[in-house]
């Protein structure tokens, strides 16, 4: 699970600096803390499903940009 982690908080990084999005304004789009955002960004933490389509939509992406290839083996 870890590096389940670490490479959905990369891809939520990445496509936050895409868009020039400030790791404060996509929490607030999210409806979730800065420090909770980094703590993903930075593969500390995981999340729930729900976190995981608000940073989606906040991102305006779909889930399959997000977990793409991820999720094989795990459901």
């Amino acid at each position: 699970m870890e590096d389940f982690k670490a490479t959905i908080g990369r891809r939520i990084y990445l496509m936050r600096c895409e868009l020039n999005y400030s790791r404060e304004s996509l929490a607030l789009k999210a409806g979730i803390t800065s420090k909770f955002l980094y703590e993903i960004e930075s593969g500390n933490k995981g999340m729930s499903a729900k976190t995981l389509c608000m940073l989606a939509n906040a991102l305006n992406t779909s889930l399959d940009s997000l977990t793409d290839g991820l999720l094989e083996g795990i459901i």
